[in-house]
């Protein structure tokens, strides 16, 4: 049976509201590995339902590559965050997370299907 790729991201959020990440995940090259991503803070606007979006320019390393993209947190009133990777104007991941404290946000994700 072939395992779902999941992983976990661990963001500490920067006094001008970048963020700078740790994540691991249980797809080669990356299997028990421990690499980073960054995220610079682009903007941030409330829908219609009042929940707040951010959006950030991202660049992580998936051990082979870098990729460039955009990554877009949804804060729900439930203190969930919806989480989504973009890259080249296409979802390769999605994932729910919480802000931990004042300064990190805890997401687990998986593939977009």
């Amino acid at each position: 049976m072939e395992q779902d790729f999941v992983g976990i991201v661990l963001y500490d959020i920067q006094l001008n509201g970048h963020l700078n990440g740790v994540y691991a995940n249980n797809q080669s090259p990356t299997l028990n590995r421990i690499l980073t991503e960054t995220a610079r803070f682009i903007n941030s606007v409330t829908d219609t339902s009042g929940r707040i979006i951010n959006r950030y320019d991202v660049f992580y390393f998936d051990g082979e590559n870098d990729h460039r993209g955009e990554l877009r947190l949804v804060f729900n009133e439930d203190r969930t965050i919806r989480a989504f990777w973009i890259v080249n104007n296409e979802e390769w991941f999605n994932g729910l997370g919480f802000q931990m404290n004042d300064r990190q946000i805890a997401i687990y994700y998986n593939p977009s299907n």
